[in-house]
Order: structure tokens, then C-alpha cells, then sequence
């Protein structure tokens, strides 16, 4: 095409009118722990995303945080290290399945966390810490309880908490990971042969993923069983693609799959992006390296970012007949979707490719070029969205039905219409470094969460994430409004400690991940919602049938009618787990359960019912180091309490006789031991002491009441 520049001509400087990103912030205070100030942000924005992802200032996160909130419906943070060490993260990956399960592309090897299908969900140690919260937020929450409580702390300890809120002393290894990070293993890890991974993408069904090395090779393998099951060549040693023989192989950067999920298209640093089909039927012939489907040729430099945009035939202007859409879907010889592949290049380009062309030239692919003046680091496509103000029916932009192009380049977005390749703004960041990754979070937040009305212009519309070199994460306002105003609204940050190399977000919006270059990966996931369904009208839905909504409906209406009446029905008390351990004579473990509940008086109370069936003995022995350690603990700590006193002694005097014999083999359980010693010494001294006070009380009334009766005599 004539009308088409070389890279080199698309260098050059052009004059374009940058707009800044505007701020409609407020500043909210609160420092972090390296020092840095406050971080302006939306004044609702700001607190939502800070009260469900625990994005933000660390102390201003806590403020937002209280006790009274219950743990299911916090937000959750890990933090973690893959096998690959301090290597950098090169690429995060959600896939679109229900587990939204994790690939993390660090070293020679690619991990999965969460689980690769629903039988390896619940055993996955990145679902249960998401679940339950990372070791370090759990331990902050129960320490941040304990000061609520009646229970003081001891000073000899390392921070840690024990079972009644008392700190003991733990190894660094039993509390945490180096650096305050959790102990996450992945659920699979993929072996590249030794090659330095470089990027990785899920297929549609998560079934396969796609993975490119610095090798210049991609690798097909299959999640469940990590087989590799084909690999393709970017470059071989015979010169079938026009190359000569023995080159080196470039590494792969890029890699996306196509919306069949039959082809899967990469790019990387010798500036071809290519198109392989997983299922065979290559032009070369070849079957497990080279012989790419299609090959598109025109960047100058090496390609950093590739996306595929998914067109319907009739939005993309196509020339045949329309017909209804559910005639189109029920025809299998017109294609309903269009695929267009965007690649964007260090050479300062981003290039529109038609792969579904007849063209055999790549360059005749081409459909359009934009020039960013600046290396492209990552590219984020824009689907096509409605009016996101509410009872808003007519069509308040142009660019509502169009999907749209965001580069990011150097610390400048911008926005193109990547069907003419025009751009429709160009917004300068708040970022002091390059832009590494861009991703998109479309969602809406529950008008009840804002403390007053205003932020009502952003509810419902799309966000832009930024993270750059600078370990700064921005979140901007990307509404089509917006945009064609020329504004690129800033609401909210977070400082991160380390450069962060890349981002992801779930399907869902409720997972979070980011990684830096030290090979941390830090996952957010957002807290859960309790809201009502309720139509337009603002009455509630009628639940469907066969739910528990259904058979509750009318359960808690008011009665209208002076005849009519109420019949209570009183539920039945549900039993604790471990009074259902004592009605099956699992006395250990009832003692066991009860202890984990943290709750004094229950305690006392079963070990009075385990008195009362004698089975204390039974209860109290074959204990371990671990289990021993808990019984001893809440003995040492209660023991003077003149509540628990008289059932205590007797569980400490046997805890003596059954134990009192292995002294010397376990150096914990024989300073448990050494404790309750001196607990109970320094308690017989008190009452010692006390009772010679008494003794020297009743001497004097008794000598001054025979004083006062031998005066009356006389």
C-alpha cells in the first residue's frame, strides 16, 4: 500500500498536543512505611478502592479497616516468591475460568497458582491464603483483637500471638517467609527446557497455555499435565522464511491466542509477528517447529505488546448482507466474528494486521499505523460500552460502539481507533519513570459504600491501570466521556517498594496481581459484597425456585390483619464442634477443638465435663510436642485465676505424672514445664505471704478485743 511509511520515515519528531491527566482529588493522608507522603486521589474513589482491594496507603487501608467487620467480607492480600528467586516477573496471566487461576512467568519456568481445575481448588495454597487471608494479615487482625481483650501480653517473644493472645517465641521460619513474605507453593510448575520464559497467556478454556521463551520458540503445553505438546520456532536454520541459515533465535515477548483457539499469534526482538495454527495444517509442512501460518513483516524493532481486537461482521463495516443475528450464528459459511491482531514495536509503531485478509504479502495486511514517538511498552484494548450514567437511554458518545486502543509508551497513554488508525488523545501520566503495564478493571460499586453523593459521575465507569519503573500504581478514570474531552481523570494510587514489570487482573474483577522485578508477586483480592437484587422500581426480585431465598420468602413480613397471627418456631440449638466430639467420646480431640476456640470459660467447662466422665487422663495423654504446647500454655496463664484455680490443679498435677518422665527430650515442653514451676512457686509465696497477714490481723483484733473486755472489768 503506497500510502503506508516506512519505520524509519515514522521516527521522526511530529508536533502533537499532549493534555495532562486532570485530578479531581482530594488528598488523603497517611504515610508509609518508606517515608512517602500522602497519595491524592478521589475522595470516593479513593476509600472504595482502598475499603474492597486494599489499594493504598497502608495506614489509611487500617482507618478503613475495622474489627467489627467480619472476616469473610474483608479484602485479601498475599504476598509471595516464586521457585525463580529474585528473577523479574516477566508476564501475569488470569485465566477465564471459574478458578481464576494464576500464571506467573518468572525464570526458566512458568507457575500456576490456584488451581487448575475444581479438584485441585481446595487443596491449592494460593486459593486457601486468598481465602483465609495471608499469614501476616491474619496474625495483624488477631493482634489487632487481643487489644480489645483483657489479656496482656508477655514481654519475652518475637511478636507472634498464641492462642489466648499471649506472644511466644517462634522461629522466623514458623511465622513467615524472608522479608514478611507467605509460604505459597504453585499448584504446577512448567518447565520451558531450560529457557528463560518471557511471556505466557491461558487459552479461552484454560486448558492450554501458550508460552514464549528467550529461545525464540513457543511452547503449546497443557495445563493439567504439564506436557508440552507443540512448539513452534520463530526462526529456523534453513531459509524457508527468507532468512539465512544458522541465524540466532530472537526471543519471543509477546503471545496472545486468537478467538478460536485454534491459532495462536507471537511477536518478539526480531520484529515479525507471527500466526500458528495449535491444530496442524501449517504451509510449511511442519509439525513441531517453524512453518508459521501467516507471517506479517513491517516493524523495525522488536515487538513488545500484541492484543487481538474481536470485531462482529457488522461492525466492522462488512460489505455483505445483513441478516439477523441469530441467522448469522445458525450459518456456518459466514464467519460472525472479525479478528484484528495489533502489535506494537520499539520502533515507535503500533500496526493493525487483518489476519482473515487473502493477502499473501503481510505488509498487504496491514490496516492502519500509528505513531506513538515513543518505544511501546504495553497495549490495552477498550471493548465497546453503553452510557455509564444511569436512566440514560440515547447515545451520549461517538466511540460508544467502537473498540478502542490505549499505548503506552515512555509515561504517555494514548488513545486510537485502531480502524483508522487516528488517535483520539494523548494524556501525559503522573509517572516519573516508563510504563510497564496497562490493565483494564470494569465495575461497578454499590451506590451505599459512598459517604455522600458526590463520585456519582464515576460510578459506573471503566478504570485504567498504570504501573511503571517508578513502583507507582495510578487507577484512571477511561469513561468515553472522558476521552473525547480531552481528560484522562487521575483517582488513585499506592506506592510499591520495587519496580513493578506487570500486572493482571481476573475476569471477574475480584483478583488483582502484580508483579515487580525482584520477583515478589503481590495478589489482591477484593472483598465480597452483600447487596440486594432489586429492580428499576426498587422492589426486591422473586427468588428463583428451588433456592433458599425461595423457601424463605415470607419470613420476616409484618402481619396486616388484626386476625391474623404468627406461629414461632423455635430452631434448634446447633452444638459446637467440640460438644460433638464429646458425644462421640473423642475426648482429645473435644480438648483440642475447644482450645482452638480461645474462649477461658469453655475451656474450664469441658475439662470439668471430661472430670466429670473421667476421661481428663484420657484427654490429657499420647499428646505431641504441638498439642502438648496448647494445654500448657493456657494452664501457665490461668492458673491463678481463683475462677479456674481448683480445676487447673488437678489437670496440672496429671500433665506432671503422665509427662513428668520425659524430661529432657523436648526443649520446648521442658520450658513449658519450667514456667508453670515457677507460675505456681511464686503463687504458694503470694499466699504465704497472705496468709501471715492474716495471721498477724487476727493476733491484733484478738489482743485488742481482750484489752477492751479486761478494762471493763476493772
Amino acid at each position: 500500500m503506497a500510502s503506508f511509511q516506512p519505520s524509519t520515515t515514522l521516527r521522526t519528531h511530529r508536533p502533537n498536543p499532549t493534555k495532562n491527566v486532570l485530578s479531581t482529588t482530594s488528598n488523603l493522608t497517611g504515610n508509609t512505611k518508606n517515608g512517602t507522603t500522602g497519595i491524592e486521589s478521589h475522595p470516593q474513589l479513593g476509600k472504595w478502592y482502598m475499603r474492597n482491594y486494599g489499594i493504598g496507603p497502608l495506614q489509611s487501608v487500617k482507618q478503613l479497616t475495622t474489627n467489627k467487620t467480619p472476616i469473610e467480607n474483608r479484602y485479601t492480600k498475599i504476598k509471595f516468591r516464586t521457585k525463580s528467586g529474585i528473577a523479574s516477573i516477566s508476564q501475569l496471566n488470569f485465566s477465564n475460568s471459574s478458578s481464576s487461576s494464576l500464571i506467573v512467568a518468572s525464570g526458566p519456568r512458568v507457575s500456576l497458582y490456584g488451581g487448575v481445575n475444581r479438584s485441585t481448588i481446595g487443596t491449592s495454597d494460593f486459593t486457601r491464603a486468598l481465602k483465609g487471608g495471608s499469614l501476616i494479615q491474619r496474625r495483624r487482625s488477631t493482634r489487632e483483637e487481643d487489644e480489645d481483650d483483657s489479656f496482656s501480653d508477655s514481654d519475652d517473644s518475637d511478636g507472634s500471638v498464641d492462642l489466648f493472645g499471649g506472644k511466644v517465641t517462634k522461629k522466623k521460619s514458623q511465622v513467615g517467609g524472608e522479608d514478611g513474605l507467605d509460604d505459597i507453593n504453585a499448584d504446577r510448575n512448567i518447565s520451558t527446557g531450560g529457557l528463560i520464559a518471557s511471556c505466557a497467556a491461558h487459552r479461552n478454556d484454560s486448558k492450554l497455555i501458550a508460552i514464549g521463551t528467550e529461545g525464540g520458540s513457543v511452547k503449546i503445553c497443557d495445563a493439567n499435565s504439564r506436557a508440552t505438546l507443540r512448539t513452534f520456532n520463530s526462526s529456523k536454520s534453513s531459509t524457508s522464511e527468507g532468512g539465512s541459515g544458522g541465524r540466532d533465535r530472537k526471543t519471543i515477548r509477546a503471545v496472545s491466542w486468537l478467538r478460536d483457539g485454534k491459532r495462536v499469534v507471537a511477536g518478539g526482538d526480531d520484529g515479525v509477528v507471527r500466526v500458528w495454527n495449535v491444530s496442524g495444517g501449517m504451509k510449511d509442512g511442519g509439525l513441531g517447529s517453524g512453518g508459521a501460518e501467516i507471517t506479517l513483516r513491517g516493524h523495525g524493532d522488536k515487538v513488545s505488546s500484541i492484543k487481538v481486537i474481536t470485531l462482529r461482521k457488522d461492525d466492522n463495516g462488512d460489505k455483505k448482507k445483513k441478516r439477523k443475528i441469530d441467522d448469522v450464528d445458525n450459518d456456518n459459511s459466514l464467519p460472525v466474528w472479525s479478528q484484528l491482531v495489533v502489535s506494537g514495536s520499539y520502533d515507535h509503531t503500533i500496526r493493525v494486521w487483518d489476519i482473515e485478509s487473502t493477502d499473501e504479502r503481510g505488509e498487504d495486511r496491514c490496516v492502519s499505523i500509528m505513531n506513538h514517538e515513543e518505544p511501546i511498552q504495553a497495549l490495552l484494548v477498550l471493548p465497546p460500552t453503553k452510557s455509564s450514567r444511569p436512566n440514560v437511554s440515547k447515545k451520549v458518545s461517538k466511540l460508544d460502539n467502537l473498540s478502542l486502543l490505549v499505548s503506552a509508551g515512555g509515561t504517555t497513554l494514548k488513545v486510537w481507533n485502531p480502524l483508522n488508525g487516528s488517535c483520539i488523545g494523548t494524556f501525559q501520566t503522573k509517572h516519573a519513570k516508563t510504563i510497564t503495564s496497562l490493565s483494564l478493571l470494569d465495575i461497578p460499586y454499590d451506590e451505599s459504600e459512598d459517604d455522600n453523593d458526590q463520585g456519582t459521575n464515576y460510578r459506573h465507569k471503566r478504570h485504567i491501570i498504570t504501573a511503571g519503573l517508578d513502583g507507582l500504581l495510578r487507577i484512571h478514570s477511561a469513561s468515553n466521556e472522558d476521552i473525547v474531552s480531552g481528560s484522562l481523570p487521575y483517582l488513585h494510587g499506592m506506592q510499591i517498594g520495587s519496580p513493578i514489570a506487570a500486572l493482571a487482573i481476573s475476569s471477574d474483577m475480584s483478583r488483582f496481581a502484580i508483579g515487580t522485578s525482584t520477583g515478589v508477586v503481590i495478589v489482591h483480592q477484593r472483598r465480597r459484597l452483600i447487596t440486594q437484587l432489586k429492580t428499576k422500581d426498587g422492589e426486591r426480585k422473586e427468588p428463583r425456585h428451588g433456592t433458599f431465598s425461595y423457601f424463605q420468602r415470607g419470613a420476616h413480613e409484618t402481619t396486616q390483619d388484626p386476625d391474623d397471627y404468627l406461629l414461632m418456631h423455635q430452631k434448634k440449638q446447633r452444638l459446637s464442634e467440640y460438644d460433638l466430639l464429646l458425644r462421640k467420646f473423642r475426648y482429645g480431640d473435644a480438648l483440642d477443638a475447644v482450645l482452638a476456640k480461645r474462649q477461658p470459660q469453655a475451656v474450664i467447662a469441658v475439662i470439668e465435663e471430661l472430670g466429670k466422665r473421667r476421661g481428663l487422663t484420657i484427654a490429657l495423654s499420647n499428646r505431641d510436642e504441638e498439642s502438648l504446647d496448647s494445654i500448657l500454655s493456657f494452664t501457665i496463664r490461668f492458673i491463678d485465676n481463683p475462677q479456674y484455680t481448683s480445676h487447673l490443679i488437678g489437670v496440672a498435677h496429671i500433665l506432671c505424672d503422665i509427662y513428668g518422665s520425659l524430661h529432657g527430650q523436648s526443649a520446648v515442653v521442658d520450658e513449658l514445664f519450667a514456667k508453670l514451676r515457677e507460675k505456681v512457686t511464686n503463687e504458694c509465696s503470694v499466699q504465704k505471704s497472705i496468709l501471715r497477714l492474716l495471721g498477724q490481723l487476727d493476733y491484733v483484733i484478738t489482743a485488742a478485743e481482750i484489752a477492751e473486755q479486761g478494762g471493763t472489768k476493772y
